[in-house]
C-alpha cells in the first residue's frame, strides 16, 4: 500500500459497515479518502451516542498518515455521484481509486453475477 501513500480514494457508504473498514484502512495507509455518504456527519465526527463506531472511527485515524473528507451524497444517484467528483477534482485536484462500500441492492436485482 505503501505506493498509495497520499493518492486520492474515493469511497461509498463510508458511514458503516464495509465502506468505513476500507475508510479505516486506507487512511492508515496514508491515503487521502472522500468518504461519500448519506450520513456525512457520521463519516466527519458525530456526537450520536448510538453511533459510538464512528465516533471511535474519527479517534482512531487522527494519529495517521491519510486524510479523511466526509461528502454528504447517495451512491445510487448520478448526480451525488458528479458532485463527489467535481468536489474531488475542485479540492484535491484528481481521483487515484474509486472503492464502492455500498451497493444499491435494487440495482442487483436483474444483474446477473459471474464468478
Amino acid at each position: 500500500m505503501e505506493r498509495w501513500s497520499g493518492r486520492v480514494a474515493l469511497v461509498t457508504g463510508a458511514s458503516a459497515g464495509i465502506g468505513a473498514a476500507i475508510v479505516r484502512e486506507l487512511v492508515k495507509n496514508g491515503l487521502i479518502v472522500v468518504g461519500l455518504a448519506r450520513r456525512a456527519e457520521l463519516v466527519e465526527n458525530t456526537s450520536h451516542t448510538d453511533e459510538i463506531f464512528f465516533h471511535e472511527l474519527s479517534a482512531q485515524l487522527k494519529g495517521f498518515p491519510g486524510k479523511l473528507h466526509a461528502f454528504k451524497g447517495d451512491a445510487s444517484k448520478e448526480e451525488d455521484i458528479l458532485a463527489a467528483f467535481d468536489w474531488i477534482k475542485k479540492n484535491l485536484g484528481r481521483i487515484d481509486s474509486v472503492s464502492p462500500g455500498s451497493v444499491d441492492t435494487d440495482m442487483l436485482k436483474d444483474a446477473q453475477i459471474c464468478v
